[in-house]
């Protein structure tokens, strides 16, 4: 039994850990609310949605909470203090949106900061063109055009899963067009920032974890679209230092993603 014990414990620890990847974050009735009324769009006001797999999401390593009070959240129709985990994205940890917030309003690009996030841990870009996660994209798009809340900003960061489902670079950028016509159709025009991001710690077939298959998609569609805006190239993270668990962001390898968003957002706003 004491062997059965042992064998099953480590186990029952990795179902956990795996689980923990989807798990929905906190409960809101532990956020501050704010009133409704704060979600104004003006030029001083960033409304962003942010989507894409775990690193999107909260997987960081650290939870974070905003300081400045006008970083907010808006999920299922109500505004609250940013707060990691940030609800509407899965998983237990912290967030780079949070932190990010903060950059942005520290720099004087904003002075109020709104995140939509809605990433779902280990997606590929299938799942967000065609699939169950595509379904959540359209219910909050279709939210958002009820509500009468417009877009200034759309953060996509994912292509792990596709490096480890070995996607084709014209299937990859198929799929993005499939999401820029997903928001276009619903009358969102804000740019949409695609980062350049492919590294997955399982992919040990390919240099340092990185497929340039994904990359070239991502690349190649930015540069073809005059609407798409290049987002952070995270595969430049992946050392030890950056990853707390080798896929995932570490506390310090969290304030590079969210300096390294804060650069390309400032290249765009002061153009």
């Amino acid at each position: 039994m004491k062997t059965l014990f042992n064998i099953r414990k480590p186990l029952l620890l990795l179902l956990f850990f795996l689980g923990a990847t989807n798990l929905p974050a906190q409960q809101t009735d532990s956020l501050e609310e704010v009133s409704i009324t704060e979600l104004k769009s003006d030029k001083h006001t960033m409304i962003a949605l942010t989507f894409g797999q775990s690193n999107a999401g909260n997987r960081g390593q650290k939870r974070y909470t905003s300081h400045h009070k006008n970083v907010l959240v808006y999920n299922d129709g109500k505004l609250y203090r940013a707060k990691d985990p940030l609800p509407g994205a899965t998983g237990p940890g912290g967030s780079v949106w949070s932190i990010l917030g903060d950059m942005l309003i520290d720099s004087g690009l904003f002075k109020k900061v709104i995140f939509i996030p809605i990433a779902i841990g280990n997606t590929a870009i299938n799942c967000w063109a065609r699939g169950e996660c595509y379904d959540k994209l359209n219910k909050t798009l279709r939210h958002l055009d009820s509500a009468k809340i417009k877009l200034t900003h759309i953060f996509w960061h994912q292509g792990e899963s596709d490096n480890l489902n070995n996607t084709s670079r014209q299937q990859y950028k198929n799929d993005l067009a499939v999401l820029l016509k997903t928001f276009r159709d619903h009358n969102q025009k804000a740019g949409f920032y695609v980062s350049i991001a492919s590294y997955h710690n399982e992919a040990i077939t390919k240099p340092l974890g990185v497929d340039t298959v994904i990359r070239h998609a991502q690349e190649e569609f930015i540069k073809e679209n005059k609407e798409v805006l290049k987002g952070p190239d995270t595969d430049v993270l992946i050392y030890a230092i950056h990853r707390w668990d080798a896929v995932h962001f570490s506390e310090y390898g969290m304030k590079q993603f969210a300096a390294s968003w804060l650069r390309a957002i400032r290249k765009q706003e002061e153009n």
